[in-house]
């Protein structure tokens, strides 16, 4: 799935909020979802994996650019 990263550096999946850095805001980062863990990837290289502390769905895996 797909996410944008915020002005601040967050991205948001399943109610958790995920710090991804500051360095990569505005960017589409890619999130793979393992059996515990959360894997975030931009530009084919790893930014982050952190452990999913939620049991909710997955609802959107797709984003769209916000419009102007």
């Amino acid at each position: 799935m797909q996410r944008r990263v915020s002005s601040r550096g967050w991205i948001a999946i399943a109610g958790q909020r995920i710090g991804v850095g500051i360095g990569h805001a505005g960017a589409t980062v890619t999130v793979e979802a393992a059996d515990g863990t959360l894997r975030i990837a931009h530009a084919g290289q790893v930014v982050a994996e952190v452990a999913r502390t939620t049991t909710k769905p997955i609802a959107r895996f797709k984003v769209r650019k916000p419009q102007r």
